[in-house]
């Protein structure tokens, strides 16, 4: 897979639009300091097993310096884009009240990208290009409710 071919495909993300609507198919939250907060300690549990495996993989199969090069340039593609929309979001919600973490979350959705991107090179339909439909779909997945693959995504 083409790197260019996905950094066209995230581009086009409606990065933090849905609604604020409860959803099935993930639990909702409605904070910004509740998706860091309370939920934080779980999603380092969940992403940091996923991202030691996956890393494990690359290093071997493609290497540190493509690693680092696929999270320099996911990173200059939607960089400025996230922050745009992470701005309105917050204006929309008038979460304005709950910034102070806008560099961790913005942070978190590049790193998240970029190791969907890496799955991507690597031919592995993972854990982060399951965060990234979840993207796609306008949320922020902050942590997972549950031992993954079981249970469901926390979004907010």
């Amino acid at each position: 897979m083409d790197i260019n071919d996905f950094l066209q495909e995230i581009k086009h993300i409606n990065w933090f639009e849905h609604n604020k609507e409860l959803n099935e198919e993930y639990h909702v939250v409605f904070s910004v300091f509740e998706a860091y907060d309370t939920w934080n300690k779980q999603m380092l549990k969940t992403w940091d097993k996923q991202i030691y495996l996956l890393e494990n993989i690359a290093i071997e199969q493609i290497g540190n310096s493509r690693i680092d090069e696929i999270f320099s340039l996911v990173s200059s593609e939607i960089g400025n884009i996230i922050w745009q929309r992470w701005g309105e979001f917050i204006d929309k919600w008038h979460l304005e009240y709950e910034t102070g973490l806008d560099n961790e979350m913005m942070d978190m959705v590049k790193r998240d990208m970029s190791w969907a991107c890496i799955e991507r090179i690597l031919n592995k339909q993972g854990f982060f290009n399951e965060l990234l439909k979840i993207y796609k779909t306008g949320y922020f997945p902050c942590s997972w409710l549950g031992d993954y693959p079981n249970g469901k995504a926390v979004v907010l």
